[in-house]
Order: structure tokens, then sequence, then C-alpha cells
């Protein structure tokens, strides 16, 4: 009877030992898991996505003079930047972030920008509220358009009654881009409008 209860309490003790094991080996995977997400295997993520942002280099500005609205201010490859009316010059202030920066990304550098055809004391950079560092030009923070698809485009030329091709000399372009629709990345309620400039804030993008 005694070998019978020794046996049974043997087993159990096997029994519970890999039961602790098959455990501790779970933990293992899902800890190596939890890494690629959140807070922990975040910083991969974001710094990939910083780099896309900003391509790891100081930035440069150019000037193209044959667009549809004359001389406007572009980024090393070729697209059309642009000034936001409900932005501030003094200090140098962004608003627009969250889904305004994603239809309207930010002109971004890491180091000191250079530029072609832009005097030098136009440019300056300012600290957005998401760590990255923009691009102002005569201290109007500058974006690209999610809607130009090809170097020279200024569909978001317009746009809103707030948004404007800026010039080499920090101005709006004159002119009338070809204003997008929903279909070209225009905000809801703010389709193909162009013309006041009482866009109301950040819902003019």
């Amino acid at each position: 009877m005694d070998r019978k209860r020794t046996v049974r309490a043997g087993n159990k003790t096997l029994i519970s030992v890999g039961m602790a094991a098959i455990l501790l080996t779970a933990a293992g995977c899902t800890g190596d898991g939890d890494s690629g997400y959140g807070g922990y295997g975040g910083a991969d993520k974001d710094s990939a996505t910083s780099d896309e942002g900003q391509n790891g280099a100081a930035a440069t500005l150019q000037v193209a003079a044959d667009t549809s609205v004359g001389e406007v201010v572009t980024d090393a490859d070729g697209y059309t930047l642009y000034m936001f009316t409900q932005d501030s010059t003094e200090p140098p202030t962004s608003n627009c972030d969250a889904d305004c920066a994603k239809q309207w990304p930010p002109a971004l550098t890491e180091g000191e920008p250079t530029a072609e055809g832009v005097e030098s004391e136009l440019i300056g950079t300012i600290e957005r509220e998401d760590g990255g560092t923009q691009l102002t030009l005569a201290g109007w923070p500058i974006y690209r358009y999610a809607g130009d698809v090809s170097p020279g485009d200024v569909n978001g030329q317009g746009m809103g009654g707030t948004w404007y091709a800026v010039t080499p000399e920090g101005k709006q372009a004159e002119g009338t881009g070809a204003v997008g629709d929903s279909e070209d990345g225009a905000s809801p309620g703010t389709q193909g409008t162009q013309g006041t400039d009482e866009g109301g804030g950040s819902g003019g993008y």
C-alpha cells in the first residue's frame, strides 16, 4: 500500500514538473511576441516610421518654375510644398496634426536643411508635438499634399481656402491648381472648395 502511494506521489511530481516546464516555455514565447508591439517593441516600428518621414538626412528645398501656379518651392523629389493659413508665424506654429497630418504630411528634416533658389535666412524649423522637426519658410510651417501623385502637381492649391503652394519668398502662390475631390484625398466637407480664407481652423484641410 505504501509502495502504491509512493508511485502515485512520484507520478504527480513528474506531472507537476512537466506542466511547469510547458508553462515556462509558453511564457517565453508570449514575451517574444509582445516585444514586437506596443510600448516594448514599438521602438523599431517608430524608428522605421521616422526614417521613412525624414529619410535620416537633412532636407533640401528647390524651386519649380513651370507649375500651373508659377514658381513654387518643392522638396528634393520635386513635390510641391504648401502653407496652411490656419498656422501662425509669430511664433511659427503648426496647427495640422493627427488626421490633418496624414493628408498634409509635414516637411521634415534631420540636420541643417539646404536650399537651391530659396534665401537661406527664410528657412527655419520647429519641433512638432510628435517629436519631428518641421521646416518653415518665412515662418510658415510647410507640408506636402497626399493628393499630389507626381512631381510638379499642385492639386492642393486653394484646398479649403486655407492651403496654398508656397513661393520662394514664403508667400501664397497665385492661381488655381487642380483642386482634388473626395477620390483625390480631400476631406469630407471641403471637397473641391477654395477661395475664402474663412477655413475655420484645421477643418480647412
